[in-house]
């Protein structure tokens, strides 16, 4: 009962905000008679509708997307406050945000990826650049060596140097085989321009990162490890894997052990995690040696990676802490 009273006050809210809220035939209006005197009508209006979230709670909140008519793979999307006539995004960091400058972003975007599928495209079978989360994707028909990952870099670099504005930070670019969903490989190449001295974190240039899935190596090492540490009651999860940095197949890997909650809640058995082992393998031969097993009872679960990390070699470091 008081459940059917809180949704019949939310849609009562509702009805109330979009009824105080400019129509929408009157806001695509007002956003076309913007575009005419604002920009001499060079767009045209591929979707206009409204955009009301809970986020926001404003009813005049309309999402666009507007065509270039001069060159038709120009496509900004943007909230517009139809109320206020201006461009509203909540998330975005720019700043200068206006049509003019989604337009001029979108235009350097298709240049730069054209740019690095041409610079790339006799190393690869196929690459996907995804500008706005800084992440590249290729496929190649082996896997990466370090011979590989130097000459993609510099290659890389080269192309990002060229669009500071555009690409901003440095690149994770993710090295696949044929039918793997993610590669085991992540090299991050840093743009000459792009500065992260203070942060509290950072990657070395050139830094090599393991993913723990979705690759045939990653699923093959979680294999390995299941045999050897799970049991039915006491399962484990693979948390991650350090490379060395130059001697690409020696790993040192972290994952946590789980056991039974005490009281089973309901009629489901569930885990928790009690601690987190260490171990160092080789690859392909798979030679392993279990370093060290972490209590969760005598050392804090939380930061333990990180605590683990600054524990290894010098070689298997990726990332740089600020001082």
């Amino acid at each position: 009962m008081y459940r059917s009273i809180f949704y019949i006050i939310l849609i009562g809210l509702f009805l109330s905000l979009f009824s105080c809220g400019v129509s929408g035939i009157e806001a695509k209006k007002g956003l076309i008679a913007y575009l005419k005197m604002h920009h001499k009508n060079k767009y045209d209006v591929l979707t206009f509708k409204r955009d009301f979230n809970a986020a926001s709670m404003n009813p005049d909140l309309f999402w666009v997307e507007l065509k270039l008519k001069e060159n038709p793979d120009i496509i900004i999307s943007f909230d517009w406050n139809a109320k206020n006539k201006a461009l509203y995004i909540s998330s975005h960091n720019r700043q200068d945000l206006s049509i003019k400058s989604l337009t001029q972003y979108q235009k350097q975007e298709i240049v730069l990826r054209k740019e690095m599928h041409e610079t790339l495209d006799a190393d690869v079978l196929d690459m996907d650049v995804n500008v706005f989360n800084h992440n590249i994707s290729v496929t190649l028909e082996k896997e990466p060596t370090q011979k590989d990952f130097e000459k993609f870099s510099r290659k890389i670099r080269y192309v990002l140097q060229d669009y500071p504005n555009t690409w901003t930070r440095e690149a994770h670019v993710d090295f696949k085989l044929k039918g793997e969903k993610k590669g085991f490989y992540e090299l991050i190449v840093k743009p000459n321009t792009y500065n992260d001295s203070n942060l509290t974190y950072r990657y070395y240039s050139n830094a090599i990162v393991a993913n723990n899935t979705g690759s045939k190596k990653a699923e093959h090492i979680d294999s390995v490890i299941q045999l050897e540490f799970a049991t039915p009651n006491s399962p484990i999860y693979l948390n991650h894997i350090w490379l060395n940095q130059s001697k690409l197949n020696s790993f040192y890997i972290a994952f946590e052990k789980h056991e039974p909650l005490k009281q089973a809640e309901g009629n489901r058995h569930i885990t928790e995690a009690v601690g987190v082992y260490m171990v160092k393998m080789n690859y392909p031969n798979l030679d392993m040696k279990t370093l060290k097993y972490y209590d969760y009872k005598t050392t804090p679960r939380d930061g333990v990676f990180f605590s683990l990390m600054d524990q290894l070699p010098e070689d298997y470091q990726f990332l740089i802490e600020h001082p």
